[in-house]
């Protein structure tokens, strides 16, 4: 009789300890490009679309001063979606980011390196951050603490079989969207902005020739012999970028292969080759690479460049005298370059992204992506995430998320189950909290593209487009 009553006290005691609230975090890394469009579908992962709180990390752990879905370092708190079910709503839900390009976010993720995610605490900041409808009213919070983890997630623009890490064993890929890049020219001022005021398009050849020399005589697009030495410099992304891989992938160049890297010292107002492997918020010659140094000077280990398509952004809104440059930046970063939604943006080889053609400068309605959509337009990436199977095959495990929550795309419950659930596998409308139905809810100002609205394809990053 004793040892019935005890057993049954100790399975009550064990039933009553599994519905105890935990704690899950979810730690997401890579894809610059792709960071605003993670950033939202990750607020409707909770609880009335809204987290709790969010955290913005500062200058000093990947952090800027914009405090929005473009900064690259940030921390989501709160009640998980009632569609988490292997999560559960007694659980809080914490996603931490650090953005810090694709293909380090996927050497980072299959080669289990921790990462300086920001956590929970901070310093209050505000209630809202202007025009980014699924946090509106949501305390935030600037925080400089920070935790070292392994990634759970990395995301990609390109493919990881397109780099030297695959995924395999224990870390899986899954296809997530569409990324659209787009050629875009400085602003400058004086003599650069009369200089790229010729820059209306940017042919196939162009690429070719510039990618190597990292730069392109202007006479390329005036014609004159007089301008054959003045130049225009191609911003470039060090090698872990997924953008410059979908860049020279288009121009059949191999991972790897040489490229020119150019830099624009704001300061000194001219353009530099870069000698000395040391970073800088701006470009600053000597040094080699412009954005932030990263966890233990992990960006700089992937050679001269820009860090981030943000870091380009900067640099082409410049207004320096010399500034004469253009770049392959994503849809996303485009935006923000000169003086109106997509003011710089220029053909490629005489075609648009979008169905508007030039009248995408300036838009404010919806952006209609059928020149991707129907194979007319090359410049577009297939965005991929690689992520962790099971955290309990780690060397350390480092996690609070298990296998089952983690899941995959085909796992309904799950947090992959839900954020990347496609209706072309699953079928029906888009999932809430889905990359796919925050692409869909934001159709007016999007800056990606739904794998169920593609009616071409390529087999590999870079490749022929066919029709499906």
């Amino acid at each position: 009789m004793k040892t019935k009553t005890l057993l049954s006290l100790v399975l009550g005691l064990a039933s009553a300890t599994s519905l105890m609230a935990t704690t899950v975090d979810v730690y997401i890394t890579g894809s610059t490009a792709f960071r605003a469009n993670v950033f939202t579908a990750c607020a409707r992962l909770y609880s009335g679309s809204t987290p709790s709180a969010i955290y913005f990390g500062t200058s000093a752990i990947g952090g800027d001063a914009n405090n929005n879905s473009s900064t690259a370092s940030w921390c989501m708190t709160g009640t998980p979606v009632t569609g988490l079910t292997n999560i559960g709503t007694a659980n809080t839900l914490i996603i931490h980011a650090l953005f810090n390009g694709s293909i380090q976010g996927i050497k980072t993720v299959v080669q289990s390196q921790q990462l300086t995610f920001p956590v929970a605490s901070g310093t209050f900041l505000s209630n809202s951050i202007a025009g980014q409808t699924p946090v509106a009213g949501v305390p935030l919070y600037a925080t400089s603490s920070t935790v070292n983890k392994t990634p759970t997630i990395g995301f990609s623009d390109s493919s990881a079989d397109a780099c030297p890490f695959p995924a395999t064993g224990n870390y899986a890929e899954e296809e997530v969207a569409i990324a659209p890049f787009v050629m875009t020219k400085s602003v400058g001022s004086g003599n650069a902005a009369l200089a790229v005021s010729n820059i209306n398009n940017v042919s196939w050849e162009q690429l070719e020739y510039g990618i190597p020399a990292g730069r392109i005589p202007l006479s390329a697009w005036t014609y004159k012999s007089a301008d054959t030495n003045s130049w225009v410099y191609l911003c470039q992304r060090t090698l872990d970028s997924g953008t410059r891989r979908c860049e020279t992938a288009g121009n059949y160049y191999q991972y790897g292969d040489p490229v020119g890297i150019y830099l624009y010292d704001k300061t000194n107002n001219v353009w530099y080759v870069p000698t000395v492997l040391a970073n800088s918020s701006f470009a600053s010659a000597p040094n080699g690479v412009a954005g932030p140094a990263g966890l233990a000077n992990a960006n700089l280990g992937w050679g001269y460049g820009y860090v981030g398509g943000g870091d380009i952004k900067n640099s082409l809104n410049l207004t320096g005298t010399s500034n004469q440059a253009i770049a392959y930046l994503s849809f996303n970063d485009a935006k923000g370059v000169g003086a109106s939604n997509w003011a710089n943006v220029v053909s490629f080889n005489g075609i648009w992204p979008t169905a508007a053609g030039a009248g995408v400068h300036g838009n404010t309605g919806t952006n209609d992506f059928s020149p991707i959509t129907s194979g007319y337009y090359p410049c577009w990436g297939k965005e991929v995430l690689v992520h962790l199977v099971d955290p309990t095959q780690l060397t350390v495990n480092d996690q609070t998320i298990t296998k089952t929550q983690i899941g995959s795309q085909t796992t309904p419950g799950s947090f992959l189950g839900v954020f990347n659930a496609q209706t072309l596998i699953n079928g029906g409308s888009p999932l809430v909290g889905s990359i796919e139905n925050e692409i869909e809810l934001s159709k007016a100002s999007a800056t990606a593209i739904r794998l169920s609205d593609m009616q071409s394809k390529r087999g590999n990053v870079g490749g022929i487009i066919a029709p499906f």
